[in-house]
């Protein structure tokens, strides 16, 4: 039996496998980008995290010389992790030989979160899965960008984690 490629398409709608088949293709594909998304796309490492209060030069969110890393994927996944240089020790597993005292100011020293983003524009949503702060699963954070040669500036916008606006600069690494 010799079937042409029409014929065989045929045969296969009439058993709805050409849907399911391109539904399928269509959920694997990976989410199409724009040149804005891709200019964000890629790891970051912060050189500076400043809160912004009316009035007030920026103070320093977690000190001086902060680290952390911005990471966004082609496929629309992120993560951001970022700490103060000097926290107190917290050991691991489960900070047993840490204080109650060391244990929180060592988390109010950090940050992690990772999800799924999109970009519309110079605004960027991390749409939260997991972090530290377990109040935030589940939550959209709008931020607002620019990107500047490989410097990415992020102002986060309501609603704050803190309480207030923060400026983030990140370089590209």
């Amino acid at each position: 039996m010799n079937l042409s490629r029409k014929k065989l398409l045929e045969t296969a709608a009439s058993f709805g496998l050409v849907a399911a088949t391109s539904a399928s293709a269509r959920a694997a594909a990976p989410a199409p980008t724009t040149a804005v998304a891709n200019a964000v796309a890629g790891a970051w490492k912060l050189e500076s995290f400043v809160i912004e209060t009316a009035g007030k030069s920026g103070e320093p969110r977690f000190g001086p010389n902060p680290i952390g890393y911005l990471i966004y994927t082609p496929s629309g996944r992120m993560s951001a992790t970022l700490m103060a240089a000097h926290r107190p020790k917290l050991e691991s597993p489960k900070g047993a030989t840490s204080t109650s005292a060391e244990i929180t100011e060592s988390l109010a020293n950090f940050l992690s979160y990772a999800g799924r983003y999109e970009v519309r524009g110079d605004h960027v949503f991390h749409h939260i899965e997991v972090s530290v702060f377990t109040n935030l699963v589940g939550t959209t954070l709008e931020r607002r960008f620019d990107v500047a040669g490989n410097t990415l500036t992020i102002r986060t916008l309501p609603p704050e984690i803190w309480g207030t606006g923060n400026k983030l600069v990140w370089t590209r690494t």
